[in-house]
C-alpha cells in the first residue's frame, strides 16, 4: 500500500506519566519489558514495512538520571531480536524549558536516530528547526516523530472573522498553524538529513480534548473518513495528478462586504481566481525552485513560472457577496484543474452515497454511506445541519452512525444522526444472507432518499 511503519512500543517506561495515573505501565516495566520487546519485535520483524523501531513516545525518561541506562536495555532486546533496523524514541523535550527537563545527552546519544516531537517548539527553533542540532551533533540522525498536522473542525472556519470572535486561550497557539505546517515540511523536504516526519495526526481520534468536544480535531480527515481542507495540501506536495482545492465554502449570509481570504492548494504552476465571472488575478509558487543550468543565464521552463508567494498556498482577499467562485490552473502553460465554490440554496433533498454497492454476506464486512443534504441544484449545503433517521430493510442492520463533529455527543449506535456541516455517515452491515439491503434517509422538509447496497457470497 505503500506506508513506511515505524513500529512504536511504549509510552511509558519505569518514569509515569501524570495523564495516565496509577496502574501504568511503569508498575510492570521491570518485570515485563524484555519479553514484551521480544514478543513484539517477532510479530512484526518479517513486515518489510517497518522500517524503524520506536522505543517510546514522549518518555519521561529522557530526562531522567536512570533514563540512559533504561534505553540502554531495551536497545540491547531490539537489537537482539532484530539487528537490520534503527530503534528511535519520540523526544518532546530535547530542548526544553526549564532546562531541567530536557532530554540528556546521554540520552540522545544512545538512540539510532534521534526522534523529535515538534522541533519547533521553542524560541528560534520555530524557524531553525532542526539545524541548530545538526551543526552540534553532526553525526547525529534525525526524523520528526510527531509533527504538527493541517487540523482543525471540518467546514469550520472561526479565523476569518477572529477579531469579533476570539479564540479561546487554550487554542491561541494553533493560529497560523498552515503557515508553520507548510514552512517545517519546507525544511525537511529540502535538507535530506531529516529522514522525514509523522504528522499528528492523520485522521481525527477520540481523546486528548476539552469539554465539550470529546475528542481532538488536529487529523487532517475526520472520524467519518471525510477530507478536511488540510488533506488536500499534502496531496498538492506529495502526488502528480491535478490537485486545486477552494477554500472556505461562500455560504456567508450576514458577512455581506466584508473581506474573507479565499485559499488554494495545489500542485498548478499557476492558478487564476474568478468571482462571479470576473477575474482577481493570477497568483503562483515554485517548490522546491531551481537555478540556471548549463550556462550562465539559461533558466529551465520548470523556473519560468509566474510567483507571487513563497508559501505553499495560493490566496486572495475577497469581499463577500453570494455568487462563484472558479479557480482555473494551469501547468506548462496548459490548463491542468479547475475547481469551483457557490453560495447555495437552502437544504432541498437528501444525497446518499455508498462507498461500495456490495459486500460479503459474512455478517461483518460492511458499507459506508455518506450522507449529504443537497439544495435544489443538488449541490452540498455546507452549513447544513438536518437531523437525519436511517431505515434499514433486507440482508443488514444499521451498525453505527457519525458526523465527524468533535463536539456531538449523540450516540454512534443510534439511527438518528445530526448533519455536520452538509455530511453524516452511516455504516451498514451485513446480517449474513445474500440478497438485498435497502438504505433510506429521512429529515423533515427534505426529500427522503434511498440506496441499494448488495450482500454476496
Amino acid at each position: 500500500m505503500g506506508f513506511l511503519v515505524m513500529n512504536e512500543a511504549f509510552d511509558e517506561w519505569k518514569v509515569p506519566k501524570g495523564q495516565i495515573g496509577p496502574n501504568g505501565y511503569a508498575e510492570y516495566f521491570d518485570e515485563w519489558y524484555e519479553r514484551d520487546v521480544q514478543n513484539f519485535v517477532r510479530r512484526d520483524r518479517n513486515h518489510p514495512c517497518v522500517v524503524l523501531w520506536s522505543a517510546g513516545n514522549e518518555i519521561g525518561d529522557q530526562g531522567s538520571a536512570q533514563g540512559p541506562e533504561t534505553l540502554r536495555k531495551l536497545l540491547q532486546v531490539f537489537h537482539s531480536e532484530d539487528p537490520t533496523r534503527p530503534v528511535t524514541a519520540g523526544c518532546d523535550h530535547i530542548r526544553s524549558e526549564p532546562a531541567s527537563e530536557a532530554a540528556t545527552p546521554e540520552f540522545l546519544a544512545l538512540l539510532d536516530v534521534v526522534g523529535y516531537n515538534y522541533a519547533d517548539r521553542w524560541r528560534d527553533r520555530k524557524e531553525r528547526y532542526y539545524s541548530i542540532d545538526r551543526h552540534a551533533f553532526p553525526q547525529r540522525r534525525f526524523v520528526g516523530t510527531e509533527s504538527e498536522a493541517m487540523g482543525g473542525v471540518r467546514g469550520e472556519y472561526p479565523d476569518l472573522f477572529s477579531a469579533k470572535d476570539p479564540v479561546p486561550d487554550f487554542f491561541q497557539f494553533l493560529r497560523g498553524r498552515n503557515v508553520d505546517v507548510e514552512q517545517l515540511w519546507k525544511f525537511v523536504s529540502t535538507y535530506d538529513y531529516v529522514a522525514g516526519d509523522f504528522m499528528w495526526t492523520g485522521i481525527d481520534y477520540l481523546g486528548e480534548s476539552r469539554w465539550p468536544m470529546k475528542g481532538s480535531s488536529s487529523g487532517v480527515i475526520d472520524t467519518c473518513g471525510f477530507k478536511k481542507d488540510g488533506f488536500y495540501f499534502y496531496q498538492s506536495q506529495w502526488i502528480d495528478k491535478p490537485v486545486l482545492h477552494l477554500f472556505p465554502h461562500w455560504n456567508w449570509k450576514g458577512k455581506e462586504g466584508q473581506v474573507i481570504p479565499v485559499t488554494c492548494f495545489t500542485n498548478c504552476d499557476t492558478v487564476e481566481l474568478f468571482f462571479n465571472g470576473r477575474s482577481l488575478g493570477v497568483k503562483g509558487y515554485e517548490f522546491p525552485r531551481v537555478g540556471m543550468e548549463g550556462r550562465w543565464g539559461n533558466l529551465p521552463e520548470r523556473a519560468k513560472v509566474l510567483r507571487t508567494t513563497a508559501d505553499l498556498h495560493l490566496s486572495w482577499d475577497v469581499l463577500y457577496e453570494p455568487g462563484a467562485l472558479k479557480a482555473v490552473g494551469t501547468k506548462d502553460g496548459k490548463i491542468f484543474a479547475t475547481a469551483e465554490i457557490y453560495t447555495t440554496g437552502e437544504p432541498a433533498s437528501i444525497g446518499l452515497s455508498p462507498d461500495q454497492g456490495s459486500i460479503v454476506a459474512d455478517a461483518s464486512d460492511v458499507a459506508h454511506v455518506t450522507v449529504h443534504i443537497l439544495d435544489e441544484k443538488g449541490r452540498v449545503v455546507p452549513t447544513a445541519d438536518n437531523e437525519v433517521t436511517f431505515e434499514i430493510q433486507g440482508a443488514g442492520s444499521l451498525l453505527a452512525t457519525d458526523n465527524g463533529n468533535p463536539a456531538s455527543h449523540e450516540d454512534y449506535k443510534s439511527s438518528r444522526r445530526r448533519a455536520f456541516n452538509g455530511w453524516c455517515l452511516a455504516i451498514v452491515k451485513s446480517n449474513g444472507k445474500t440478497g438485498e439491503i435497502q438504505v433510506r434517509a429521512v429529515s423533515p422538509a427534505l426529500q427522503a432518499a434511498r440506496v441499494i447496497i448488495t450482500t454476496k457470497v
